[in-house]
């Protein structure tokens, strides 16, 4: 005999949270549910972001794979109610460091995000207004640190995330003339 309930049961503590990134054109709306910015140097491989490991032990650093800083929080998306992490760049996070400082939290800061440009590598401007609390119901905020470890490949420990071995990332030469610092030049073979 079935057993039938009107709820799901409640998720196990797991990694369902998707990164999003403002659109290029639209704007996105969303409900902050982390109290801060969790944030980290980053480089652009292989068509992913990873996280900089640091100088002197970055191989992406020693390629010549420029690093850039992506700040990261969770929130909710006001059109699919959707619990999601938010990325964005330095520039884009003076808003929500001037919010933090109004405000002494982030949670419950409803914003928008827009590319005025439309272009999927445009500017990203913010706009942000403070959310009440006590009229809408904001779920716990995810650890960010653990589920960019998740992502990343890299083991989680709250004191000091430590690299694990991750496939290394193929490089592809470009330019024979090997001007372009982010793609290692290929071996050429002996004559």
């Amino acid at each position: 005999m079935p057993i039938f309930t009107e709820t799901p049961p409640d998720l196990p503590d797991g990694y369902v949270f998707r990164i999003v990134r403002t659109p290029p054109k639209g704007t996105l709306q969303a409900v902050v549910t982390s109290t801060e910015v969790v944030g980290c140097n980053t480089h652009f491989a292989n068509n992913r972001t990873v996280p900089c490991e640091g100088s002197g032990n970055c191989p992406l650093c020693d390629d010549g794979f420029s690093k850039r800083w992506h700040g990261y929080l969770s929130c909710i998306l006001t059109t699919s109610l959707e619990h999601v992490l938010f990325e964005f760049t330095a520039h884009a996070s003076d808003t929500f460091k001037n919010y933090n400082q109004l405000h002494n939290t982030l949670r419950a800061c409803l914003f928008k995000a827009f590319r005025p440009s439309g272009r999927a590598n445009g500017r990203v401007i913010i706009h942000t207004a403070p959310g009440d609390e006590t009229r809408i119901r904001i779920p716990d905020p995810p650890d960010i640190k653990r589920l960019l470890c998740h992502i990343w490949n890299v083991r989680y420990d709250r004191e000091q995330p430590t690299y694990m071995g991750r496939p290394p990332f193929k490089t592809v030469a470009v330019d024979d003339n090997g001007q372009d610092g982010r793609y290692r030049p290929p071996d050429k073979p002996a004559a």
